[in-house]
């Protein structure tokens, strides 16, 4: 029995383990795959403003070029033959200041130039916050418009102010993120949303993974309990058939008279335990009908009583006190609910038994309470004793501590009483005391 079930547990542990690794993976995946989409978007986006700020510099360029050489060359700039070669703006921009510089000794004036790219800088809208910087051609820099550049400031390609290229001017954004910023916060903010919402999904499966995991080893060690708890009275049921069978007990009534009682008593134990499967199940599938009618409380429970000090090995001491003595409910599976009580409340007991039994009026109920003197119960088990399979859980500690049974008796009071319209509630203290209460609705 203890291979097949470790095997089952062994094989549901890495399913689970397996599903969890396949969600984390897809996890990470996704998240990798989105960085990387960011961070290429996020590249090029620098790029677009890198671009769209270095067209503008060989225009503020071309500007800068003409209003100095309208001074140093008196109108005459524009018919120098060494303007004529190329068309573009760039190639004129080189040209007009490779020739102002070599004839004319005028080189770039940095701040006037500032003036024209501060101006086109406002019309495409990028931040103004700039340097402009002159390097050769190894790239340092020989002058700068100022000093606010930074190690993150962001660059432009070099235009050329040179035939032989030998220096040029680059214009470096000082503080390009609030324009980033614009741009990029209504990706990152969806893609936020979107971790946030897969990180969810996820940990929400995880989460119903280890509910699975927990339900599958619920019901394997509540199908181990039944089976065990089955075992016994249909030993009892066979060995006692076999041996009136065999004749030996032929001659002597009383033995033979004990044997045919063991095994109805088992009978009605199994029958009584298969019956109780199909009503939960009813129950459940809301498939039961109740017959609801004015129920003599008073009476129900003497009937439970003396069947109980009947039963039961022990002295139990009882105590009634019925302030209310009718209800409202469907007196078969009322009865079966204060049963199922009565003997959680013998079978968790000491050896000294005390039972109180005792109903009160409300606003909306009629509380129907239980109490025992009993080995408690621990506040960690409480919250699951009311599941179909709270009970099996412990099944095997309780079985070793003498209770038998697998956990139906709770749940099914638990059903009943919600049949109803009801609820049943409990409250214990270890080594000390419980005490059920169940709510039973008044005929409104």
């Amino acid at each position: 029995m203890f291979l097949p079930r470790f095997a089952l547990s062994l094989r549901s542990v890495m399913q689970k383990n397996k599903y969890k690794y396949v969600s984390v993976g897809a996890m990470v995946a996704v998240m990798l795959l989105l960085g990387l989409y960011m961070w290429m978007t996020y590249r090029s986006e620098v790029r677009d403003i890198s671009e769209k700020a270095g067209n503008q510099l060989p225009w503020a360029m071309f500007y800068e070029s003409y209003h100095r050489a309208d001074i140093v060359s008196k109108g005459d700039t524009l018919s120098l033959p060494e303007l004529r070669g190329d068309l573009s703006l760039v190639s004129s921009v080189e040209g007009m200041n490779d020739v102002l510089s070599r004839r004319y000794h005028s080189e770039v004036s940095l701040d006037t130039l500032a003036l024209f790219v501060d101006s086109l800088l406002s019309v495409v809208n990028l931040d103004r916050n700039f340097t402009i910087l002159e390097v050769d051609h190894q790239g340092k820099t020989l002058r700068q418009s100022n000093d606010q550049l930074t190690t993150t400031s962001l660059k432009t390609r070099v235009f050329s102010i040179r035939r032989d290229q030998s220096k040029g001017l680059q214009l470096a954004l000082n503080n390009p993120y609030p324009t980033l910023a614009r741009r990029l916060s209504p990706l990152f903010l969806a893609s936020a949303i979107i971790l946030i919402l897969f990180g969810a999904i996820l940990l929400r499966l995880l989460r119903y993974l280890d509910e699975q995991k927990l339900m599958a080893d619920l019901r394997n060690d509540f199908s181990y309990a039944m089976v065990h708890d089955m075992k016994s009275p249909l030993s009892s049921i066979i060995m006692g058939a076999r041996f009136l069978h065999s004749g030996k007990v032929d001659d002597k009534p009383d033995i033979k008279e004990k044997y045919f009682s063991i095994i109805e008593s088992e009978a009605e134990h199994l029958l009584a335990l298969v019956n109780k499967l199909l009503t939960i199940s009813k129950l459940e599938n809301r498939k039961l009908i109740l017959n609801k009618q004015t129920v003599n409380l008073e009476a129900v429970v003497d009937d439970i009583v003396e069947k109980a000090k009947a039963k039961s090995e022990k002295n139990i001491d009882f105590i009634v006190d019925l302030l209310e003595k009718h209800v409202v409910a469907d007196e078969q599976y009322l009865t079966e609910a204060i049963s199922n009580l009565i003997d959680n409340a013998i079978k968790y007991s000491k050896d000294q038994i005390e039972i109180s039994i005792t109903s009160q009026n409300s606003d909306k109920y009629i509380l129907l309470k239980v109490r025992d003197n009993g080995i408690g119960i621990s506040k960690e088990d409480q919250l699951i004793i009311f599941d179909k399979f709270g009970r099996a859980a412990v099944h095997e500690h309780n079985r070793k501590g003498g209770v038998s049974g697998f956990g139906l008796g709770l749940n099914y009071v638990d059903q009943v009483m919600q049949a109803h319209g009801g609820k049943v509630t409990v409250s214990s203290e270890k080594d000390k005391y419980s005490e059920f209460t169940l709510f039973i609705p008044k005929n409104v």
